[in-house]
């Protein structure tokens, strides 16, 4: 059986259970009709990878190329 998937909008404003290890700006794939910048998996993927338990996301550091933000999930 499948797990259900969780839904979860994060901003670098409002960061449930993430911890900011390096400030930055939102990344640029959050603003609207942006795609994916290349190289990376998208930011929203990569946390709600992070914040649904995956094993790989949820110690990686999350970190945006383009603005410097880098993130981790709170242990």
């Amino acid at each position: 059986m499948m797990g259900k998937k969780v839904d979860r909008k994060v901003s670098p404003e409002n960061p449930p259970n993430l911890k900011i290890i390096q400030p930055g700006e939102q990344p640029s794939c959050l603003k609207p009709g942006f795609g994916f910048c290349r190289g990376c998996f998208g930011w929203q993927n990569m946390i709600d990878a992070a914040l649904n338990g995956d094993p790989v996301w949820k110690t990686a550091l999350i970190h945006c190329s383009e603005t410097d933000l880098a993130v981790t999930l709170k242990q």
